[in-house]
């Protein structure tokens, strides 16, 4: 049997495992969104493609790029 404690401990490197997979699964479709642009032409042409905005393809690229120059 586990503390509250232990459990709670467990919970929080659970959270903190599940947002770096986030983060890393974020940079890994903005590169994929890069990629397409690069392949079909434009990021309108990506948003067609995947059925979505242009200007959440817009901000998710952007998003990379600012991380990557800091």
């Amino acid at each position: 049997m586990t503390t509250w404690k232990e459990r709670h401990d467990a919970a929080v490197q659970k959270q903190k495992a599940a947002q770096q997979a986030y983060r890393e699964a974020t940079d890994e479709r903005a590169q994929a969104l890069i990629d397409g642009e690069a392949e079909l032409g434009s990021q309108a042409d990506v948003a067609r493609e995947l059925g979505v905005t242009r200007a959440g393809i817009s901000r998710a690229i952007n998003a990379l790029k600012k991380k990557q120059q800091q």
